[in-house]
């Protein structure tokens, strides 16, 4: 399954309806939609990734 997101400018602000999430020591960011979080595959995604990788942040 392909999910296509709209192009939103590297700007620090994030549009309405969107959340911002940095991953890696990088700090790579990706803007995402907030109605993901309702969506099962997404929450599968999450849960993986925090069994995998725990949740660390920080720097806030």
């Amino acid at each position: 399954m392909a999910i296509h997101l709209p192009r939103i400018i590297s700007s620090k602000k994030v549009p309405k309806g969107y959340f911002a999430v940095y991953v890696g020591e990088n700090h790579k960011r990706f803007v995402i939609p907030v109605s993901f979080l309702n969506q099962p595959s997404f929450q599968d995604l999450l849960g993986m990734s925090q069994e995998e990788f725990g949740y660390s942040h920080p720097t806030g």
